[in-house]
């Protein structure tokens, strides 16, 4: 859900093709995440198409902070340790970890990889200077990673310890953790969300040397392909989902699918041939459902993605 699908009329309509609702708690302060649920609550109540809402937390993820949205980032930038930039040529990161652990050399990737900066100077210790090699857009809340370094970051954060205490006012609820790296973070979410469920999403290379561990400390996994690959090089992508295809037999508990699996509707009244193939290859995989996102969160063609997969459920009887 976003803004593209923020009014009742809507959600009613989602509610008919969908098992729960997503709020990614990254773009959203609390107030607006409580303005959120209490939208969906509303809409859905006496219907008898009330759904769990699962709220996506930021978790151990480097993002932008507060920057003016462009579709183009100059050619050279400086990034900044600070909250917020009014400047384009001045990337706002508010995270210590990427300034005491960046080097000369580094390549950083934000926006999953739209854009893509080499770090070629440091004028002090909380400024780092670089050239855009790949320009595209870049707007507040983007996520920012280093392909060579994992950045030591809290893992359980001021920002997601504020959404959680929202989200459990509410009914129904469950939560997603962000940027696992060997399931841990179970134990460190488990007493601040109250027996609610507690969704793994696996989206950097650590984790999958861990699944097991995660299965066992979580009631959900996610593949999350977006994320991913900003991590890992975009032709490693396919061994990277194969190799957790892989474990589904050791692995007990379900598995979803994310990361523009209709990506094509974000625009497009109608699914490519390619995305209707890879729902079929999804299925036969095991699959045991696919997470949308951009599609229903931002995209224009929110009622043609309802109606396509009002027509696929038909179909395929699922």
């Amino acid at each position: 859900m976003g803004p593209a699908s923020a009014e009742a009329d809507r959600l009613r309509a989602m509610a008919r093709v969908a098992t729960r609702f997503r709020l990614n708690a990254s773009h959203l302060s609390p107030d607006r995440l409580a303005w959120h649920l209490a939208l969906i609550r509303d809409a859905l109540e006496g219907t008898g198409l009330a759904r769990p809402v699962v709220i996506d937390l930021q978790g151990a993820k480097v993002r932008v902070g507060q920057y003016p949205a462009t579709s183009a980032v100059p050619q050279r930038v400086e990034l900044h340790l600070a909250e917020v930039s009014d400047d384009p040529a001045i990337i706002p990161v508010p995270h210590e970890a990427v300034f005491a652990q960046t080097a000369v050399g580094d390549e950083l990737h934000l926006n999953d990889r739209r854009v893509v900066l080499r770090v070629v100077g440091r004028s002090a210790a909380d400024r780092l200077e670089a050239e855009t090699l790949v320009v595209g857009p870049l707007a507040a809340g983007k996520g920012l990673n280093c392909p060579s370094r994992v950045y030591e970051l809290p893992r359980v954060t001021a920002r997601d310890a504020a959404a959680i205490e929202v989200g459990c006012r509410f009914p129904d609820v469950e939560f997603a953790v962000s940027f696992l790296l060997d399931g841990r973070e179970g134990a460190l979410f488990r007493p601040l969300i109250g027996g609610r469920r507690l969704i793994a999403k696996i989206e950097r290379p650590p984790a999958f040397a861990a699944l097991a561990a995660i299965d066992e400390a979580f009631d959900e996994l996610w593949l999350c392909r977006g994320d991913l690959g900003a991590e890992v090089p975009l032709r490693d992508l396919g061994p990277w989902q194969s190799r957790f295809v892989a474990s589904f037999p050791q692995l007990r508990k379900p598995r979803l699918l994310a990361g523009e699996v209709l990506g094509s509707m974000v625009q497009a009244a109608l699914p490519t041939r390619s995305e209707i193939v890879h729902l079929h290859d999804i299925e036969a995989a095991g699959f045991d459902g696919i997470v949308l996102s951009d599609e229903t969160a931002v995209g224009t063609q929110v009622p043609a993605v309802v109606r396509f997969l009002e027509d696929w459920l038909a179909t395929t009887g699922e």
